[in-house]
């Protein structure tokens, strides 16, 4: 029973899946828990439709671009079968599976540029500016504490 009990508290106090954001001079903005990844949202900047980008974060510090879901095509947009193209609930679906150890993005001056994550929506302006850069990598949650609380 005891092991059983262990076991269960390792789940959510042992090292899980964390998002950690940095400004453009490299300081730690924030430390996000993703253990069921996170979506960057936007709105593409030349057909003004929305874009999400599903992302799984690992414990190995890689970001995995899992899927890309948008509603037109568009310059910029993937258009092939390399990806594994397909519409899914109306909107053109990809399937990268690309590995990353930083997504680096300027703040676009367009509302609606979030990170989903965990039930909530945070807009990037909450760490930059219109412009700004962001720098994300994954990090392993030590103790299932996620060091500061957003």
């Amino acid at each position: 029973m005891a092991l059983a009990c262990a076991a269960s508290a390792l789940r959510w106090i042992g090292p899980g899946p964390a998002l950690r954001i940095y400004g453009g001079s490299g300081v730690p903005l924030a430390t996000i828990s993703v253990p069921a990844g996170f979506t960057l949202s936007f709105i593409h900047s030349i057909n003004l439709s929305p874009v999400d980008e599903a992302f799984s974060a690992g414990t190995d510090g890689y970001v995995t671009l899992e899927r890309m879901l948008f509603d037109q095509m568009s310059t910029g947009m993937p258009s092939g079968d390399e990806d594994g193209f397909a519409v899914v609930g109306g909107r053109f679906c990809t399937t990268p599976y690309r590995r990353l150890r930083e997504i680096a993005v300027r703040v676009s001056p367009i509302p609606g540029h979030d990170l989903r994550a965990g039930g909530r929506v945070r807009p990037l302006t909450r760490w930059a500016p219109a412009g700004g850069l962001l720098v994300m990598r994954a990090v392993a949650r030590p103790g299932g504490v996620v060091p500061r609380k957003l």
